[in-house]
């Protein structure tokens, strides 16, 4: 018969440890309220927000996995609290922002140690091109096609979301990279995973 203990760690075994569980609540939460609620409405299907920037530091700070299970709750429970139909394929597009920039990131950094280039320019270069890479699948192709198949937004508003996703690129990568620069935050990051 398993202990109490050993079935609580059995229930967050993809996240790890309950602080990571509860930062990617956390961070879930603020995609919702940066996403549907605090973003900038233009037509009937399209936003300017940054609501992946939560999304895309969890996935670097705490794995590919945890970025990808913390966007699709963040896009699932959004929906439901905005009122708005779930859409699979804009589900499956957060999914591939949270999951990708996390890939992509671990790949292209994994000599930085504890998440700190020598080279603070060619670590925002890093930073940039995961999250560059999983917003141009996540956001500008997925997004957009469930856009197009569910609402008929025409497809010339790619072009649109390619201009928004290279700018909350730019400033999400700018985000992040301020923030690993933080030692005291990393180090706290650290211990929280490492539990």
């Amino acid at each position: 018969m398993q202990t109490n203990n050993s079935a609580a760690r059995n229930n967050i075994r993809v996240f790890g440890t309950v602080a990571v569980m509860t930062a990617s609540a956390i961070l879930a939460t603020l995609s919702i309220i940066l996403g549907k609620f605090l973003s900038i409405p233009v037509g009937n299907s399209i936003r300017i927000g940054f609501e992946n920037l939560p999304i895309v530091i969890a996935s670097i700070f705490f794995g590919p996995v945890i970025g990808a299970t913390t966007a699709v709750v963040a896009d699932i429970v959004g929906c439901i609290l905005h009122c708005y139909a779930i859409n699979p394929i804009i589900t499956l597009g957060a999914l591939c922002i949270g999951l990708i920039s996390g890939l992509v990131y671990g790949q292209i950094a994994k000599n930085d140690a504890e998440y700190i280039s020598t080279d603070r320019g060619m670590h925002w270069v890093k930073i940039f091109i995961s999250v560059i890479s999983a917003y141009a699948v996540g956001s500008m192709v997925i997004k957009s096609l469930g856009l197009y198949i569910a609402y008929g937004t025409p497809l010339q508003t790619i072009v649109f979301r390619v201009i928004t996703a290279s700018i909350s690129a730019v400033v999400d990568t700018t985000i992040i990279w301020g923030l690993i620069q933080n030692k005291g935050l990393m180090r706290t990051l650290g211990r929280i995973t490492k539990r």
